[in-house]
């Protein structure tokens, strides 16, 4: 149900001498509440961090800055639903990557301790209106757990919203890992059957090894109830344990239809909380997505993986995900490209995906995937202050942000970029 929120929805219980301590008054803009109508000529007030008001008629306690926004739109902070955010800083140097760990199963790996807070990347992103990501480990089969990250700070506790959102996997497609050591060996000549039959055999190796570990993650954890039979510590089965008890989602990346639905199948024969990532093909599944409540983060910029498949099908494929009725979110799925977020929905958008509901996709719906709608997503009373202003709609290229609030305190603009411009513009 859409709530109403034209009349001033407020929260503030203060004497009037310490109101306007710290209070913060975005005045005038149209604001894009995401959860509810779009207000005109609205006012957000900020105060401790929070959303205190939201409405057309709130009053503004004497002495607060006030931020003119007339003509301008007001947003939830946008949040990307998955990222290398603060784990990579330039691709090309493998000393600024911390993505993969050495080995096929790490689940006790956990992304918030390499997080760099101190990434080039992260102002880059935040100028742009993103204030909160999914920062995610990548590689193997159990690549291991991600973190909800703030866009602002200077420690990696700092940063750190939530641990552990997710546990993430790569959903075993059954073809050999590429041996650098027999590289230039002669290739083995096989039938297509027989690479057919090899590659299925492997898949349900590595699927067998899966379960395994689920199953001795259920027992560890049960037998840490017991204090006489208590185990000797295991760092990736007391990882595990939460996953396999279905209170923790696991994300598992999967593009190709026939993995999609088998993760599907996977995590339902599990009781796991199943989030697919990548889901390139997830325009093909949507029954088996629905009919699970499994949610996809879709990154939109993407080539198609069939030399038969429209030249759209990846841009369209957010589309085909609302209007079967399944949770998604749009992903950079990147460190570099995250700043780009609110031009992949705006591809979505211009291949079917309704306006609001390309918003929703990089606000509200990542914020439920993962467990934090009652903090961030919209704009509404008792949430953070996350918020940006912009010169227009965030979607629109030329658009430009001139505010940006995490837990209400103004970010710096300046980036990288901005340094670079400066530094360069007047060179004859």
């Amino acid at each position: 149900m859409r709530r109403n929120l034209a009349g001033a929805l407020v929260l503030l219980a203060m004497a009037p001498a310490a109101a306007a301590d710290g209070v913060i008054a975005i005045q005038g803009g149209r604001v894009h509440t995401v959860s509810g109508d779009v207000l005109e000529s609205a006012t957000v007030l900020i105060s401790e961090g929070k959303i205190a008001a939201v409405g057309a008629a709130v009053e503004i306690p004497p002495g607060a800055t006030v931020i003119d926004a007339a003509g301008k739109s007001v947003y939830p902070g946008l949040i990307d639903g998955l990222t290398t955010l603060g784990l990579t800083e330039i691709g090309s140097v493998p000393g600024s990557v911390d993505t993969t760990e050495v080995g096929d199963v790490n689940p006790h790996v956990r992304a918030w301790v390499a997080v760099h807070p101190h990434s080039e990347l992260i102002p880059v992103a935040r100028a742009n209106g993103v204030t909160a990501a999914l920062a995610a480990p990548a590689g193997g089969l159990v690549s291991g757990q991600s973190a909800l990250i703030r866009l602002a700070g200077t420690t990696p506790d700092a940063l750190t919203l939530k641990t552990p959102a997710a546990m993430h996997v790569v959903y075993p497609t059954g073809r050999p890992a590429f041996d650098f050591a027999r590289a230039f060996d002669e290739p083995e000549l096989k039938t297509f059957e027989e690479r057919q039959k090899e590659k299925k055999k492997n898949q349900e190796k590595d699927l067998r090894r899966l379960t395994h570990l689920l199953e001795d993650a259920k027992a560890h954890r049960a037998a840490l109830d017991i204090p006489s039979r208590a185990p000797k510590v295991d760092l990736a089965l007391e990882a595990l344990a939460p996953v396999a008890r279905g209170e923790v989602p696991m994300v598992i990346r999967a593009d190709a239809e026939d993995d999609i639905r088998g993760a599907v199948a996977f995590a339902r024969e599990r009781g796991l909380k199943l989030i697919i990532a990548g889901g390139l093909d997830a325009w093909r599944c949507v029954d088996a997505l629905k009919a699970a409540d499994a949610a996809v983060l879709v990154e939109v910029d993407r080539l198609p993986r069939r030399e038969a498949d429209p030249y759209d099908v990846s841009y369209a494929n957010a589309a085909a995900l609302h209007r079967a009725g399944v949770r998604f979110a749009i992903v950079s799925d990147d460190a570099s490209m995250s700043r780009n977020l609110p031009y992949q929905a705006a591809m979505a958008r211009a291949f079917g995906l309704p306006a609001d509901a390309a918003l929703r996709a990089i606000t509200l719906s990542p914020a439920e995937i993962f467990g934090v709608a009652d903090r961030m997503g919209s704009i509404e009373v008792g949430k953070d202050a996350n918020l940006f202003v912009a010169t227009g709609d965030v979607m629109d290229h030329r658009t430009s942000v001139t505010h940006v609030f995490i837990d209400g305190a103004p970010q710096s603009l300046e980036t990288r970029h901005t340094r670079l411009y400066e530094e360069f513009k007047d060179r004859p």
